[in-house]
């Protein structure tokens, strides 16, 4: 009996195959889609169950194994494949869908899954091996520098009368490119004997030769690239945009995005944030605003990275009215500021002498719910820290007592030096009870005052005229006995 989410499906009375694809394409939930799928597809006495079993469409299995895939439910795509690979009316039209399943899992890091796959598919799908599916489980082992493999898939590639074809070759190119230790000249040998290179095996190069500080040769084989009428990719124009930006040739960089533009080639999201990170970098945010209301213009939505580099970039110059303008557009286009976001806004307004906005932000920071996690609790401790201290070197005495108690309940580390800072700072302003609740704190902590601290605060109550006074009464006693 299909399952309960599945009696109130209302089945046509006679079912067919196009109206069963229908059915499965209209369901967002993949496992729902599934669970109809088969209850189309198998026998039924249940009254809810479609009049007869029918005969799926080889796009129906296809489409639902994508969809399976695409969800990371794996190993119902793989079965489902499996049990439906009759309707597909050869092994072509079952490879589509199983080159699919080859790349999910190489998508979701299982690399050696797809592996063993590749392998059982003579036997478990009456697929026989093909230039394709070797090329696509080579491509998943060299993603995952499971490099070894990859060339003894090589050879038996070869073995199996498979010449590698463009998209072969361009798989070696980058694992020769992604591997350090591996010589860039051989990866131009290998991409000499491609018969015919493709814009992806010229991007692979470019990329390969600028990671290794070889950037006339670079852009020499971008210029032989256009010159052999093979047209640049957004890809291509983007890797040499983000590696002349790294490399601080912004003028080139710029020059580059302006050449993409003129030949059509819409930038992307990664384009335009390795322009601006490099922009940001090298002193030029007012340009780098300007991309930014672009990206705006253009519904290419700005990412965090790409927000951060902005925000960097002017707290750097200084121009903290506008990085706080441009973290109220974030929050309003939806991205929510992190940790390192917060910390550079208020960073910047601490060495500017705005404690007290830098303050503010810091409350924002706790309301948005940004929270420490193991990698970020030196960071808020740094933070937090900073701001207590720019409080202090202002006089601001109510306003970071309630940040350090603010610190205590949300459990952020004090820092030694602060904690000492604090004594210091609240002596001096003759506030002796909340110094000394720094002192009671630091001792709970295990945090042991050092000399200095306690002749800050018992200085500070020996200044008390009651206290001194009450002290050489008790000593003039003592000399007495």
């Amino acid at each position: 009996m299909p399952p309960a989410n599945l009696i109130r499906t209302k089945w046509p009375k006679t079912l067919t195959a196009e109206q069963l694809h229908r059915l499965v394409r209209a369901e967002r939930d993949p496992r729902r889609a599934l669970t109809l799928f088969d209850a189309a597809t198998a026998a039924s006495v249940s009254t809810s169950a479609p009049p007869a079993p029918i005969l799926p469409s080889p796009d129906t299995v296809s489409l639902l194994t994508s969809r399976l895939a695409s969800a990371g439910l794996l190993p119902l795509a793989t079965s489902l494949l499996s049990r439906s690979r009759a309707v597909f009316p050869s092994a072509a039209d079952l490879e589509p869908p199983f080159l699919t399943l080859l790349r999910a899992f190489s998508r979701t890091h299982r690399p050696l899954d797809a592996l063993q796959l590749f392998r059982s598919a003579p036997s478990a799908l009456c697929l026989p091996h093909s230039a394709r599916s070797y090329t696509a489980v080579l491509a998943a082992l060299v993603a995952h520098s499971h490099l070894p493999l990859a060339r003894s898939l090589l050879v038996d590639m070869r073995a199996a009368g498979f010449g590698p074809t463009t998209a072969t070759h361009n798989v070696l190119l980058k694992a020769h490119c992604s591997d350090a230790a591996a010589p860039i000249d051989d990866a131009l040998r290998l991409f000499r004997n491609i018969p015919k290179p493709d814009s992806c095996s010229y991007n692979t190069l470019i990329d390969g030769l600028f990671r290794r500080s070889r950037r006339a040769e670079a852009q020499e084989l971008f210029s032989e690239m256009v010159a052999n009428d093979i047209a640049p990719t957004v890809v291509t124009y983007t890797t040499v945009i983000s590696w002349l930006a790294r490399e601080g040739s912004l003028d080139d960089a710029l020059e580059m995005f302006d050449e993409m533009v003129r030949r059509g080639i819409a930038p992307n999201v990664v384009t335009y944030s390795s322009l601006i990170d490099g922009l940001c970098k090298g002193g030029r945010a007012s340009s780098s605003l300007e991309l930014l209301d672009r990206m705006v213009k253009e519904v290419k939505l700005p990412n965090t990275i790409t927000y951060s580099s902005v925000i960097n970039g002017l707290c750097k110059e200084g121009r903290l009215r506008e990085a706080m303008e441009v973290l109220d557009r974030m929050g309003l286009q939806g991205r929510k500021p992190d940790a390192g976001l917060f910390g550079k806004l208020i960073f910047g307004l601490c060495d500017a002498g705005r404690p007290v906005e830098a303050a503010n932000y810091l409350d924002e920071m706790v309301l948005a719910g940004v929270q420490p996690n193991r990698v970020t609790w030196s960071l808020h401790v740094r933070i937090n820290d900073a701001v207590v201290t720019a409080l202090c070197a202002k006089g601001e005495v109510g306003r970071a007592f309630r940040v350090y108690q603010s610190m205590r309940t949300r459990g952020i580390s004090t820092e030694p030096s602060t904690f000492h800072l604090l004594v210091e700072f609240f002596s001096k302003k003759n506030n002796l009870d909340k110094a000394a609740h720094v002192v009671l704190d630091m001792l709970s902590e295990r945090c042991i005052p050092d000399t200095e601290t306690w002749d800050v605060i018992v200085s500070g109550y020996w200044s008390k005229k009651k206290v001194r006074q009450e002290a050489e009464e008790v000593w003039n006693q003592l000399r007495v006995i």
